[in-house]
């Protein structure tokens, strides 16, 4: 019975989770999403990001390491895994002079890990890959010539709006594999299909004028292709109960499939900012085919643990942003670096501990460089996380919360800097699923 319900309850969270992942693509409210595929998801469930994001030489029988695929040999030989989890983001867009606030909450993904064999390991899953949400909306005056004959050398200034507008995201579900190849070391690999679209709007509108026909263009592109990820980790037991752990992380630069439409038009504005159109100028219905070049990723991490006590580790992470493309245009990208550092403590006091000396206390810090560059500034980001474990009674499941605090970007150069709070929920449930039933 207890089997049977765990079941309902992981069908239910798949809806749900469906769902929240589609209507979480339209609430990033983010106009740094305008570039590349958008603001990119960090694979790291509640446990890593408590630790900074931390992730590629960390393994835990009860939490899924989808960062590093090599990981999923930590799972026990009788045990199914599961973990869901959901993450709300409050966020102060400012320039020198204005701001602006924003949030949403999604669930960030909906993971599976169990056992094949002695010596392999499986997960599969549902984790966004990327998200793409803003609305900007810039005034302008230009000054043109005289339009009219009785005026020759008249110049007249003329108001127009430049409007941008996206949405959408690419989403990622994965099927992992991991192997041991003796005791010390594993490898792994993740096989992605990444699916999902993202519109983007470009507009002119001329509120003032009679002569001048608003104009738009919109780009739908659709993205459906596979994509590997390649993981290995290595473990060496110390003296004093001291455990050291390597592990490193590659994905190959990969032409992603996509198909593009794209409509131009023009047209006027009715009562109630009803879109009236006009023309199509151009009109390509799922005509376009072509490819987006994700970059080649690599990343490396180290960490040293006393038996259940404690743990520290850190990261980093390197991507070849330069290289990107999109149906053969490149993008404002630079090649982007991500550096973090983590840790956790148990009291663990007693023999027998209580609940409460069994909770997991974790905290974290990473800086980043990040893919853009505007204005001649390659953005920043960085956070501190901190987050527990709370573990539930007579069982090796828990339940996570994290909180990060930070920033990206900058408010010089007319650029805008984005501050926010980040707080992470997720339920891990192990249990003991592949044991053979015993009668006397």
């Amino acid at each position: 019975m207890k089997n049977k319900t765990i079941r309902i309850l992981f069908c239910l969270l798949f809806l749900v989770f469906i769902s929240g992942t589609m209507l979480a693509q339209n609430r990033i409210s983010s106009p740094y999403s305008r570039f590349g595929i958008g603001s990119l998801f960090n694979n790291a469930n509640t446990y890593n990001l408590s630790m900074g994001g931390t992730a590629y030489a960390l393994r835990s029988p009860m939490h899924i390491n989808v960062a590093n695929p090599a990981s999923y040999t930590a799972f026990d030989t009788t045990s199914f895994v599961f973990e869901g989890g959901l993450i709300s983001n409050f966020s102060t867009l400012k320039t020198d002079f204005l701001s602006q606030k924003s949030n949403y909450t999604s669930l960030s993904n909906l993971l599976f890990g169990f056992p094949v064999t002695d010596w392999w390991r499986s997960s599969f899953g549902l984790v966004p890959f990327s998200n793409v949400g803003y609305k900007i909306v810039s005034n302008n005056i230009t000054s043109i010539d005289s339009l009219y004959p009785e005026y020759p050398d008249s110049v007249f200034r003329l108001s127009y709006q430049d409007k941008y507008e996206g949405s959408g995201g690419i989403n990622q579900v994965y099927w992992g594999n991991a192997f041991k190849l003796n005791k010390n070391l594993s490898i792994g690999i993740n096989a992605t299909f990444l699916f999902g679209s993202i519109e983007k709007i470009s507009a002119t509108e001329f509120p003032d004028s009679a002569t001048y026909f608003n104009s738009r263009t919109s780009k739908t592109t659709y993205v459906h292709d596979f994509y590997f990820t390649y993981g290995i980790q290595y473990f060496k037991p110390l003296k004093h109960d001291l455990t050291f752990g390597a592990g490193a992380v590659f994905s190959k630069s990969s032409k992603i499939k996509a198909t593009q439409d794209i409509l131009s038009e023009t047209y006027t504005i009715g009562s109630g900012d009803i879109i009236q159109p006009r023309d199509s100028i151009v009109f390509k219905n799922g005509g376009i085919k072509g490819d987006i070049i994700i970059p080649t990723n690599f990343g490396i991490g180290l960490s040293l643990k006393k038996s259940d006590i404690w743990l520290v580790a850190t990261d980093y992470q390197w991507q070849n942003w330069n290289k990107f493309k999109s149906f053969n245009e490149k993008d404002s990208l630079k090649n982007s670096w991500r550096a973090a550092i983590g840790a956790q403590y148990v009291p663990q006091k007693a023999i027998f501990p209580r609940m409460f000396d069994r909770i997991e206390y974790r905290l974290g810090f990473h800086y980043s460089k990040t893919y853009l560059e505007l204005q001649n500034n390659q953005l920043n980001e960085m956070g501190f996380s901190f987050g527990i474990g709370l573990p539930l009674r007579k069982s090796k499941s828990n339940i996570n919360f994290s909180i990060e605090v930070g920033r990206q970007g900058t408010t010089a150069d007319n650029l805008l800097q984005e501050n926010y709070f980040k707080f992470s929920l997720s339920v891990s449930l192990s249990e003991r699923w592949f044991i053979k039933s015993k009668y006397d």
